[in-house]
Protein backbone atom coordinates (compact mmCIF):
# COMPACT_ATOMS: atom_id res chain seq x y z
CA UNK A 1 0.00 0.00 0.00
CA UNK A 2 1.33 3.74 -1.13
CA UNK A 3 0.06 6.83 0.79
CA UNK A 4 -0.34 10.08 -1.11
CA UNK A 5 0.80 13.66 0.48
CA UNK A 6 -1.93 14.11 3.13
CA UNK A 7 -1.15 10.14 4.74
CA UNK A 8 -4.09 8.50 2.77
CA UNK A 9 -3.82 5.08 1.48
CA UNK A 10 -4.25 4.37 -2.44
CA UNK A 11 -4.22 1.40 -3.61
CA UNK A 12 -1.04 1.65 -6.59
CA UNK A 13 1.42 -0.28 -8.57
CA UNK A 14 4.43 3.00 -6.97
CA UNK A 15 4.67 5.44 -4.85
CA UNK A 16 5.96 7.65 -8.17
CA UNK A 17 2.07 6.99 -9.75
CA UNK A 18 0.40 7.88 -6.20
CA UNK A 19 2.87 11.08 -6.42
CA UNK A 20 1.72 11.77 -9.99
CA UNK A 21 -1.71 11.33 -8.58
CA UNK A 22 -1.12 14.21 -5.74
CA UNK A 23 0.54 16.18 -8.84
CA UNK A 24 -2.81 16.18 -10.64
CA UNK A 25 -5.07 16.88 -7.99
CA UNK A 26 -3.11 19.83 -7.16
CA UNK A 27 -3.40 21.29 -10.55
CA UNK A 28 -6.84 20.89 -10.64
CA UNK A 29 -6.84 22.76 -7.09
CA UNK A 30 -4.74 25.36 -8.52
CA UNK A 31 -7.47 25.84 -11.95
CA UNK A 32 -4.21 24.99 -13.88
CA UNK A 33 -4.21 24.87 -17.41
CA UNK A 34 -2.06 21.52 -16.82
CA UNK A 35 -4.16 19.34 -14.71
CA UNK A 36 -4.87 17.31 -17.86
CA UNK A 37 -1.54 16.53 -18.58
CA UNK A 38 -0.81 15.69 -14.98
CA UNK A 39 -3.47 12.98 -15.32
CA UNK A 40 -2.24 12.01 -18.53
CA UNK A 41 1.20 11.69 -16.70
CA UNK A 42 -0.47 9.56 -14.00
CA UNK A 43 -2.40 7.16 -15.97
CA UNK A 44 0.88 6.33 -17.98
CA UNK A 45 2.40 5.56 -14.89
CA UNK A 46 -0.40 3.45 -13.37
CA UNK A 47 -3.64 2.71 -16.12
CA UNK A 48 -5.10 0.54 -13.10
CA UNK A 49 -5.11 3.02 -10.14
CA UNK A 50 -8.53 3.07 -8.66
CA UNK A 51 -8.25 6.93 -7.59
CA UNK A 52 -6.51 7.58 -11.07
CA UNK A 53 -9.22 6.33 -13.26
CA UNK A 54 -11.52 8.17 -10.72
CA UNK A 55 -9.91 11.48 -11.01
CA UNK A 56 -9.81 11.42 -14.80
CA UNK A 57 -13.73 10.15 -15.32
CA UNK A 58 -13.98 13.15 -12.46
CA UNK A 59 -12.24 15.52 -15.05
CA UNK A 60 -14.42 15.08 -17.59
CA UNK A 61 -17.56 15.18 -16.30
CA UNK A 62 -16.24 18.98 -14.87
CA UNK A 63 -17.01 20.95 -17.90
CA UNK A 64 -20.23 19.87 -19.13
CA UNK A 65 -19.34 18.89 -22.13
CA UNK A 66 -20.74 16.14 -24.43
CA UNK A 67 -18.35 15.49 -26.20
CA UNK A 68 -16.20 14.30 -23.07
CA UNK A 69 -19.09 12.00 -21.85
CA UNK A 70 -17.62 9.08 -23.20
CA UNK A 71 -14.43 9.57 -22.05
CA UNK A 72 -16.02 9.80 -18.51
CA UNK A 73 -18.03 6.33 -18.93
CA UNK A 74 -14.59 4.44 -20.12
CA UNK A 75 -13.10 5.72 -16.77
CA UNK A 76 -16.18 4.65 -14.74
CA UNK A 77 -15.97 0.81 -16.63
CA UNK A 78 -12.03 0.46 -15.57
CA UNK A 79 -12.86 1.91 -12.37
CA UNK A 80 -15.69 -0.58 -11.54
CA UNK A 81 -13.82 -3.50 -12.56
CA UNK A 82 -10.54 -2.31 -10.32
CA UNK A 83 -12.97 -1.41 -7.21
CA UNK A 84 -12.98 -4.75 -5.82
CA UNK A 85 -9.74 -4.63 -4.75
CA UNK A 86 -9.72 -1.22 -4.08
CA UNK A 87 -9.72 0.32 -0.58
CA UNK A 88 -13.64 1.27 0.68
CA UNK A 89 -12.69 4.84 0.24
CA UNK A 90 -11.76 3.37 -3.29
CA UNK A 91 -15.42 1.88 -3.55
CA UNK A 92 -16.96 4.86 -2.83
CA UNK A 93 -15.00 7.42 -5.60
CA UNK A 94 -16.43 4.46 -8.01
CA UNK A 95 -19.89 4.98 -6.35
CA UNK A 96 -19.75 8.58 -6.91
CA UNK A 97 -18.20 8.76 -10.57
CA UNK A 98 -21.03 6.39 -11.35
CA UNK A 99 -23.65 8.66 -9.59
CA UNK A 100 -22.28 11.56 -11.74
CA UNK A 101 -22.20 9.61 -14.98
CA UNK A 102 -25.88 8.92 -14.66
CA UNK A 103 -26.86 13.25 -14.16
CA UNK A 104 -27.22 12.49 -10.37
CA UNK A 105 -25.27 15.05 -8.64
CA UNK A 106 -27.09 15.19 -5.52
CA UNK A 107 -26.02 11.39 -4.95
CA UNK A 108 -22.51 12.43 -6.29
CA UNK A 109 -22.25 14.92 -3.64
CA UNK A 110 -23.71 12.97 -1.01
CA UNK A 111 -21.30 10.36 -1.46
CA UNK A 112 -18.20 12.71 -1.42
CA UNK A 113 -19.89 13.86 2.07
CA UNK A 114 -19.66 10.49 3.47
CA UNK A 115 -16.27 9.83 2.28
CA UNK A 116 -14.98 13.19 4.30
CA UNK A 117 -16.87 11.92 7.62
CA UNK A 118 -13.77 9.15 7.74
CA UNK A 119 -11.27 10.94 5.80
CA UNK A 120 -11.66 14.66 6.13
CA UNK A 121 -8.20 15.06 4.65
CA UNK A 122 -9.37 13.68 0.80
CA UNK A 123 -9.22 17.30 -0.68
CA UNK A 124 -10.38 15.77 -4.46
CA UNK A 125 -13.45 14.66 -2.29
CA UNK A 126 -13.92 18.00 -0.55
CA UNK A 127 -13.37 20.48 -3.73
CA UNK A 128 -15.58 18.32 -5.95
CA UNK A 129 -18.01 18.46 -3.16
CA UNK A 130 -17.82 21.86 -2.78
CA UNK A 131 -18.19 22.79 -6.36
CA UNK A 132 -21.08 20.78 -7.21
CA UNK A 133 -23.09 22.02 -4.25
CA UNK A 134 -22.17 25.44 -5.87
CA UNK A 135 -23.19 24.23 -9.10
CA UNK A 136 -26.64 23.03 -8.11
CA UNK A 137 -27.18 25.45 -5.86
CA UNK A 138 -26.87 23.97 -2.54
CA UNK A 139 -25.33 26.55 -0.81
CA UNK A 140 -26.10 25.80 2.95
CA UNK A 141 -24.46 22.25 1.80
CA UNK A 142 -21.81 24.01 0.41
CA UNK A 143 -20.67 26.35 3.23
CA UNK A 144 -21.87 23.61 6.15
CA UNK A 145 -19.12 20.85 4.03
CA UNK A 146 -16.02 23.23 4.71
CA UNK A 147 -17.09 23.78 8.41
CA UNK A 148 -17.17 20.66 8.91
CA UNK A 149 -14.17 20.00 7.74
CA UNK A 150 -12.28 23.10 9.46
CA UNK A 151 -11.03 21.87 13.10
CA UNK A 152 -9.86 18.50 11.20
CA UNK A 153 -7.22 21.13 8.99
CA UNK A 154 -4.43 23.16 9.93
CA UNK A 155 -1.43 24.67 8.25
CA UNK A 156 0.41 21.66 8.60
CA UNK A 157 -1.27 20.07 6.57
CA UNK A 158 -0.35 20.29 2.88
CA UNK A 159 -3.42 21.96 0.89
CA UNK A 160 -4.82 23.30 3.80
CA UNK A 161 -4.85 27.19 1.94
CA UNK A 162 -7.26 25.65 -0.47
CA UNK A 163 -9.92 24.44 2.09
CA UNK A 164 -9.49 27.49 3.74
CA UNK A 165 -10.35 29.41 0.17
CA UNK A 166 -13.51 27.19 -0.49
CA UNK A 167 -14.42 28.19 3.27
CA UNK A 168 -14.14 32.29 2.37
CA UNK A 169 -16.01 30.99 -0.74
CA UNK A 170 -18.83 29.39 1.03
CA UNK A 171 -19.32 31.97 3.44
CA UNK A 172 -19.76 34.86 0.64
CA UNK A 173 -22.14 32.97 -1.35
CA UNK A 174 -24.38 32.35 2.14
CA UNK A 175 -24.12 36.39 2.79
CA UNK A 176 -21.09 37.01 5.59
CA UNK A 177 -18.75 38.46 3.25
CA UNK A 178 -17.22 40.54 5.97
CA UNK A 179 -16.30 37.12 7.50
CA UNK A 180 -15.16 35.12 4.44
CA UNK A 181 -12.46 38.40 3.10
CA UNK A 182 -9.67 37.40 5.69
CA UNK A 183 -10.00 33.56 4.89
CA UNK A 184 -9.72 34.20 1.46
CA UNK A 185 -6.55 36.66 2.12
CA UNK A 186 -5.22 34.25 3.96
CA UNK A 187 -5.36 31.69 1.64
CA UNK A 188 -3.87 33.52 -0.92
CA UNK A 189 -0.80 34.57 1.66
CA UNK A 190 -0.23 31.00 1.84
CA UNK A 191 -0.32 30.25 -1.99
CA UNK A 192 -0.54 32.90 -4.89
CA UNK A 193 -1.45 30.94 -7.28
CA UNK A 194 -4.38 29.58 -5.88
CA UNK A 195 -6.72 31.33 -7.92
CA UNK A 196 -10.28 30.42 -6.37
CA UNK A 197 -8.99 31.69 -2.63
CA UNK A 198 -8.40 34.96 -4.67
CA UNK A 199 -11.60 34.44 -6.34
CA UNK A 200 -13.50 34.37 -3.11
CA UNK A 201 -11.74 37.51 -2.00
CA UNK A 202 -13.09 39.45 -5.29
CA UNK A 203 -16.54 38.30 -4.57
CA UNK A 204 -16.69 39.37 -1.21
CA UNK A 205 -15.45 42.96 -2.48
CA UNK A 206 -18.03 43.01 -4.78
CA UNK A 207 -20.67 41.80 -2.57
CA UNK A 208 -19.66 44.65 -0.35
CA UNK A 209 -19.45 47.56 -3.21
CA UNK A 210 -15.45 47.78 -2.91
CA UNK A 211 -15.13 49.09 -6.33
CA UNK A 212 -11.77 50.76 -6.29
CA UNK A 213 -10.45 47.80 -4.04
CA UNK A 214 -11.69 44.94 -6.22
CA UNK A 215 -9.84 46.50 -8.85
CA UNK A 216 -6.92 46.85 -6.90
CA UNK A 217 -7.00 43.18 -5.54
CA UNK A 218 -7.45 42.03 -9.28
CA UNK A 219 -4.53 44.03 -10.45
CA UNK A 220 -2.12 43.28 -7.70
CA UNK A 221 -1.98 38.88 -8.56
CA UNK A 222 -3.34 38.93 -12.10
CA UNK A 223 0.70 38.24 -13.16
CA UNK A 224 0.61 35.03 -10.99
CA UNK A 225 -3.21 34.39 -12.00
CA UNK A 226 -2.29 34.81 -15.56
CA UNK A 227 -0.53 31.40 -15.31
CA UNK A 228 -3.45 29.47 -14.50
CA UNK A 229 -5.80 28.11 -16.76
CA UNK A 230 -9.13 29.47 -18.59
CA UNK A 231 -10.63 30.58 -15.19
CA UNK A 232 -8.14 33.88 -15.08
CA UNK A 233 -10.26 35.06 -17.45
CA UNK A 234 -13.58 35.25 -14.93
CA UNK A 235 -11.11 37.32 -12.72
CA UNK A 236 -10.98 39.60 -15.33
CA UNK A 237 -14.78 39.99 -15.76
CA UNK A 238 -14.99 40.32 -12.04
CA UNK A 239 -12.97 43.87 -12.59
CA UNK A 240 -15.12 44.35 -15.36
CA UNK A 241 -17.66 44.55 -13.34
CA UNK A 242 -16.22 47.13 -10.93
CA UNK A 243 -15.36 49.03 -14.21
CA UNK A 244 -19.36 48.47 -15.24
CA UNK A 245 -20.42 50.15 -12.11
CA UNK A 246 -18.37 52.91 -12.09
CA UNK A 247 -20.06 53.65 -15.97
CA UNK A 248 -16.28 52.99 -17.29
CA UNK A 249 -17.32 51.52 -20.37
CA UNK A 250 -14.66 51.72 -22.52
CA UNK A 251 -12.43 49.54 -19.98
CA UNK A 252 -15.00 47.06 -20.29
CA UNK A 253 -15.09 47.00 -23.74
CA UNK A 254 -11.40 46.45 -23.62
CA UNK A 255 -11.05 43.87 -21.32
CA UNK A 256 -13.33 41.84 -23.37
CA UNK A 257 -11.33 42.50 -26.51
CA UNK A 258 -8.11 41.85 -25.00
CA UNK A 259 -8.76 39.44 -21.92
CA UNK A 260 -11.61 37.21 -21.51
CA UNK A 261 -13.02 37.28 -25.32
CA UNK A 262 -9.57 37.83 -27.22
CA UNK A 263 -10.74 35.17 -29.74
CA UNK A 264 -13.61 32.82 -29.38
CA UNK A 265 -13.42 29.86 -27.08
CA UNK A 266 -15.03 26.85 -26.35
CA UNK A 267 -15.23 27.08 -22.40
CA UNK A 268 -18.49 27.56 -20.81
CA UNK A 269 -17.26 29.80 -18.00
CA UNK A 270 -16.05 32.20 -20.88
CA UNK A 271 -18.70 31.99 -22.98
CA UNK A 272 -20.84 32.93 -19.84
CA UNK A 273 -18.41 35.56 -18.77
CA UNK A 274 -18.63 36.90 -23.03
CA UNK A 275 -22.72 36.65 -23.10
CA UNK A 276 -23.56 38.07 -19.48
CA UNK A 277 -21.34 41.18 -20.03
CA UNK A 278 -22.26 42.31 -23.77
CA UNK A 279 -25.85 41.47 -22.13
CA UNK A 280 -25.30 43.89 -19.41
CA UNK A 281 -23.93 46.43 -21.45
CA UNK A 282 -26.68 46.41 -24.19
CA UNK A 283 -29.47 47.14 -21.16
CA UNK A 284 -27.50 50.37 -20.48
CA UNK A 285 -27.40 51.46 -23.73
CA UNK A 286 -23.94 50.72 -24.56
CA UNK A 287 -23.02 49.98 -28.40
CA UNK A 288 -20.97 46.75 -28.40
CA UNK A 289 -20.79 46.87 -32.23
CA UNK A 290 -20.32 43.34 -33.72
CA UNK A 291 -19.01 41.65 -30.96
CA UNK A 292 -22.19 39.41 -30.28
CA UNK A 293 -21.41 37.71 -33.76
CA UNK A 294 -18.18 35.77 -32.34
CA UNK A 295 -19.95 34.39 -29.47
CA UNK A 296 -23.03 33.43 -30.82
CA UNK A 297 -21.28 31.49 -33.22
CA UNK A 298 -20.00 29.25 -30.74
CA UNK A 299 -23.03 28.89 -29.03
CA UNK A 300 -24.70 27.49 -31.76
CA UNK A 301 -22.57 24.69 -31.64
CA UNK A 302 -23.92 24.04 -28.24
CA UNK A 303 -27.58 23.99 -28.82
CA UNK A 304 -29.14 20.53 -27.58
CA UNK A 305 -26.43 20.44 -24.95
CA UNK A 306 -28.41 20.34 -22.04
CA UNK A 307 -25.94 18.85 -19.64
CA UNK A 308 -26.13 22.24 -17.32
CA UNK A 309 -29.03 24.82 -17.25
CA UNK A 310 -26.93 27.74 -16.05
CA UNK A 311 -25.09 27.30 -19.34
CA UNK A 312 -27.76 26.68 -21.97
CA UNK A 313 -28.95 30.11 -20.62
CA UNK A 314 -25.92 31.62 -21.53
CA UNK A 315 -25.62 30.38 -24.55
CA UNK A 316 -29.69 31.07 -25.53
CA UNK A 317 -28.14 34.93 -24.62
CA UNK A 318 -25.60 34.75 -27.05
CA UNK A 319 -28.14 33.54 -29.87
CA UNK A 320 -30.85 35.43 -28.98
CA UNK A 321 -28.77 38.94 -28.46
CA UNK A 322 -26.66 38.70 -31.70
CA UNK A 323 -30.81 38.08 -33.72
CA UNK A 324 -30.49 34.42 -34.13
CA UNK A 325 -33.45 33.92 -32.27
CA UNK A 326 -34.79 30.80 -34.43
CA UNK A 327 -31.60 29.12 -33.05
CA UNK A 328 -32.08 30.58 -29.38
CA UNK A 329 -36.06 29.07 -29.78
CA UNK A 330 -34.92 25.78 -30.38
CA UNK A 331 -32.53 25.49 -27.88
CA UNK A 332 -35.51 26.41 -25.68
CA UNK A 333 -37.07 23.38 -27.26
CA UNK A 334 -34.07 21.40 -26.79
CA UNK A 335 -34.10 22.61 -22.89
CA UNK A 336 -38.08 21.22 -22.78
CA UNK A 337 -37.40 17.77 -24.34
CA UNK A 338 -34.18 17.26 -21.97
CA UNK A 339 -36.46 17.92 -19.18
CA UNK A 340 -39.41 15.73 -19.94
CA UNK A 341 -37.06 12.99 -21.03
CA UNK A 342 -34.80 13.04 -17.91
CA UNK A 343 -36.58 13.99 -14.78
CA UNK A 344 -37.83 10.61 -14.37
CA UNK A 345 -34.53 9.45 -14.19
CA UNK A 346 -33.26 11.43 -11.39
CA UNK A 347 -31.20 13.53 -13.83
CA UNK A 348 -30.42 16.55 -11.21
CA UNK A 349 -30.04 19.33 -13.69
CA UNK A 350 -32.90 17.71 -15.85
CA UNK A 351 -35.01 18.90 -12.69
CA UNK A 352 -33.15 22.03 -12.19
CA UNK A 353 -34.63 22.43 -16.35
CA UNK A 354 -38.27 22.06 -15.55
CA UNK A 355 -38.89 24.03 -12.50
CA UNK A 356 -36.96 27.46 -13.40
CA UNK A 357 -34.65 26.96 -16.13
CA UNK A 358 -36.62 26.65 -19.19
CA UNK A 359 -39.06 29.93 -17.38
CA UNK A 360 -35.95 32.41 -17.63
CA UNK A 361 -34.44 30.88 -20.28
CA UNK A 362 -37.68 31.55 -22.40
CA UNK A 363 -37.38 35.19 -20.69
CA UNK A 364 -34.24 35.92 -22.23
CA UNK A 365 -35.68 35.06 -25.91
CA UNK A 366 -38.40 36.98 -24.82
CA UNK A 367 -36.27 40.27 -23.88
CA UNK A 368 -34.13 39.68 -27.07
CA UNK A 369 -37.86 39.80 -29.05
CA UNK A 370 -39.04 43.37 -27.30
CA UNK A 371 -41.60 41.39 -25.46
CA UNK A 372 -40.84 42.67 -21.98
CA UNK A 373 -44.83 42.24 -20.36
CA UNK A 374 -43.97 38.16 -20.87
CA UNK A 375 -40.00 39.13 -19.52
CA UNK A 376 -41.88 40.50 -16.41
CA UNK A 377 -44.46 38.35 -16.19
CA UNK A 378 -42.08 34.93 -15.82
CA UNK A 379 -39.03 36.75 -14.18
CA UNK A 380 -41.44 37.93 -11.23
CA UNK A 381 -42.54 34.72 -10.85
CA UNK A 382 -39.62 32.55 -11.02
CA UNK A 383 -37.09 36.02 -9.75
CA UNK A 384 -36.77 33.98 -6.21
CA UNK A 385 -36.07 30.87 -7.49
CA UNK A 386 -33.09 30.89 -9.99
CA UNK A 387 -30.50 29.92 -6.73
CA UNK A 388 -30.82 26.09 -8.08
CA UNK A 389 -29.82 26.87 -11.23
CA UNK A 390 -26.28 27.42 -9.71
CA UNK A 391 -23.18 30.33 -10.28
CA UNK A 392 -22.70 32.94 -7.69
CA UNK A 393 -25.37 35.65 -7.37
CA UNK A 394 -23.27 38.31 -9.13
CA UNK A 395 -23.36 35.58 -11.97
CA UNK A 396 -27.65 35.36 -11.91
CA UNK A 397 -27.79 39.22 -11.40
CA UNK A 398 -27.94 39.53 -15.07
CA UNK A 399 -31.11 38.20 -15.29
CA UNK A 400 -32.45 40.55 -12.35
CA UNK A 401 -30.84 43.50 -14.41
CA UNK A 402 -33.40 42.31 -17.57
CA UNK A 403 -36.33 42.14 -14.75
CA UNK A 404 -35.89 45.28 -14.20
CA UNK A 405 -34.96 46.78 -18.13
CA UNK A 406 -38.02 45.15 -19.22
CA UNK A 407 -40.16 46.38 -15.88
CA UNK A 408 -38.71 50.12 -17.18
CA UNK A 409 -39.33 49.22 -21.16
CA UNK A 410 -42.52 48.00 -20.73
CA UNK A 411 -44.10 51.05 -18.63
CA UNK A 412 -44.70 49.40 -15.81
CA UNK A 413 -43.17 52.51 -14.26
CA UNK A 414 -44.68 51.79 -10.31
CA UNK A 415 -42.82 47.66 -10.07
CA UNK A 416 -39.76 49.45 -11.84
CA UNK A 417 -39.37 51.96 -8.96
CA UNK A 418 -39.88 49.29 -6.50
CA UNK A 419 -37.37 46.75 -8.37
CA UNK A 420 -34.61 49.54 -8.18
CA UNK A 421 -35.24 51.03 -4.72
CA UNK A 422 -34.78 47.19 -3.83
CA UNK A 423 -31.45 47.16 -5.89
CA UNK A 424 -29.91 50.38 -4.61
CA UNK A 425 -30.04 49.04 -1.35
CA UNK A 426 -28.63 45.96 -1.65
CA UNK A 427 -26.24 47.68 -4.41
CA UNK A 428 -25.90 51.62 -2.81
CA UNK A 429 -21.67 51.63 -4.57
CA UNK A 430 -23.69 51.14 -8.45
CA UNK A 431 -24.15 54.36 -10.57
CA UNK A 432 -25.77 53.16 -13.27
CA UNK A 433 -28.41 51.60 -10.51
CA UNK A 434 -28.87 55.19 -9.38
CA UNK A 435 -29.49 56.56 -12.68
CA UNK A 436 -31.66 54.15 -13.47
CA UNK A 437 -33.99 54.74 -9.75
CA UNK A 438 -33.42 58.38 -11.07
CA UNK A 439 -35.35 58.17 -14.45
CA UNK A 440 -37.38 55.63 -12.90
CA UNK A 441 -38.79 58.03 -10.27
CA UNK A 442 -38.95 60.91 -12.79
CA UNK A 443 -41.35 58.55 -15.17
CA UNK A 444 -43.67 58.11 -11.95
CA UNK A 445 -43.93 62.01 -11.64
CA UNK A 446 -41.38 62.33 -8.35
CA UNK A 447 -38.95 65.15 -9.82
CA UNK A 448 -37.12 66.03 -6.53
CA UNK A 449 -35.89 62.51 -5.50
CA UNK A 450 -34.61 61.52 -9.29
CA UNK A 451 -32.39 64.96 -8.79
CA UNK A 452 -31.31 63.24 -5.30
CA UNK A 453 -30.61 60.27 -6.89
CA UNK A 454 -28.82 61.50 -10.02
CA UNK A 455 -26.71 63.37 -6.98
CA UNK A 456 -25.90 60.45 -5.51
CA UNK A 457 -24.82 58.72 -8.64
CA UNK A 458 -22.68 61.41 -9.88
CA UNK A 459 -20.98 61.28 -6.33
CA UNK A 460 -20.00 57.83 -7.01
CA UNK A 461 -18.85 58.29 -10.11
CA UNK A 462 -16.68 61.66 -9.07
CA UNK A 463 -15.12 59.84 -5.60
Amino acid sequence: MFYDIRGLPVTASSQEAVDALDAATDEFLRQSRDAGLMAARMDKLDPDMILGQCLRGYFMQLPSRMNLQVGSLECLAKATALANDGTARERKHTEALAAWCAGDIRRTNAIWEEILIDHPHDILAFRLAHLMHFFIGELGAMRHSAARLMSRWSEAVPGYGYVLGCRAFSLEETGEAQSAEPLGRRAVELNEADIWAGHAVAHCLETMGRRADGITWINAHSDTWRQSGPFANHLWWHRSLHYLELQRYGAVLDAFDREFWPAPSEDNTDIGNATSILMRLGMLGVDVGNRWQSVAEVCAGRIGDCLRPFNDLHFIMGLANSGRLQEADAMVGHMRNFARDNVEAGVTTAQVARDIGIAVAEAIVSHAKGEHGRVVTLMMGHRYAMVPLGGSWAQRDVWIRMLIDSAMKDGQDGLARALLAERVDEQPTSAPSWKLYAAALETCGDSAQAAAMRAKAAMLLAA
